[in-house]
């Protein structure tokens, strides 16, 4: 059955899309191990990130989980290689679960969320702080300037109503851009003219708030343009339970002059944080191409266009 699954998985792989084919990748990545060409091997895992055997008894059958509904969990993955890079598109395919479990664990609301980052680091090894600080921020020594797009799950940083998450309107999107001049802790109240953390902050369409957690696997596409300042994020979902969200422009945002510079070199990465609440955050691929495309641009035909299925046979 493996082997029937992996041989299909290579073979959606060169029949997928190819709307890049004159811009190829300069980070390609296979978590689920299912294409050869494409593993895991220029990536530092740190923290409670790291490759595990799927828990949702879905399809893949591995993925890389950067938390796994525990409290006070920090991880975050770190490309090996560094980039210096005029604009990008980064594409990672993300699956986030509540199932709660352990003693003191907050069962009603998920925590704390996850971002796709780029960032200035002193090696593929370093980390940040744990719960709301997502395994990414609060670390300045090792993580002098970062910049991401962040998906906030906790009910306590969203904009509509902090009290309680029963609102169901606790998911929202924002950009931070940060450097040791503004502190790299994750708070509130960063703009476009100084920029900072929860930038641009918005909360989420009904359709993903009320599908992004336990709805299964969405295509998040980030675009950055160093020279303008300018990022958007896309969504699209893989699922058939979740394919009506095709190419959904979530957010954009541009920095002004004043803010820290986007041109740095630096690391791809993904990050999550739990504290007394959890979630799972569990990735499938992540593949970057330089310069950035348009929004809602297919990735490159290396990349599968969605989770298979085991196939029979020996």
């Amino acid at each position: 059955m493996l082997r029937g699954r992996f041989v299909l998985a290579a073979a959606l792989a060169l029949v997928a899309t190819g709307a890049l084919a004159d811009t190829p990748p300069i980070v390609s990545t296979d978590f689920t191990l299912a294409d050869a060409n494409r593993l895991p091997t220029k990536w530092a895992m740190n923290g409670t990130a790291g490759l595990e055997l799927n828990p949702l008894s879905q399809t893949p059958l591995v993925d890389m989980k950067i938390t796994n509904n525990l409290t006070g969990q920090g991880g975050v993955a770190w490309t090996t290689d560094t980039f210096t890079v005029p604009s990008f598109t980064m594409w990672a395919d993300v699956n986030v679960d509540f199932h709660p479990q352990g003693p003191g664990v907050d069962a009603t609301c998920p925590a704390d969320g996850f971002a796709l980052a780029f960032a200035n680091t002193t090696s593929p090894y370093v980390l940040g702080g744990a719960g709301g600080s997502m395994g990414l921020y609060n670390n300045d020594t090792d993580i002098p300037q970062l910049i991401s797009a962040e998906v906030n799950t906790w009910y306590g940083n969203d904009i509509d109503d902090t009290a309680t998450c029963t609102t169901g309107k606790n998911v929202t999107f924002e950009f931070t851009n940060l450097d040791a001049n503004t502190t790299t802790a994750r708070n509130p109240g960063g703009d476009v003219n100084a920029g900072g953390a929860y930038v641009g902050q918005v909360t989420a369409p009904d359709a993903l708030q009320k599908g992004l957690i336990n709805g299964g696997w969405y295509r998040y596409q980030w675009d950055v343009d160093s020279t303008t300042g300018h990022m958007d994020l896309y969504i699209t979902g893989l699922d058939d339970s979740n394919k009506a969200i095709q190419n959904m422009k979530v957010n954009e945002v541009t920095f002004k002059s004043s803010a820290p510079k986007l041109n740095f070199t630096g690391r791809f990465g993904i990050a999550a944080g739990t504290g007394g609440g959890t979630e799972g955050v569990h990735v499938r691929q992540i593949v970057a191409v330089s310069p950035a495309v348009a929004g809602g641009t297919a990735p490159p035909a290396t990349a599968p266009a969605a989770p298979t299925a085991p196939t029979a046979g020996p």
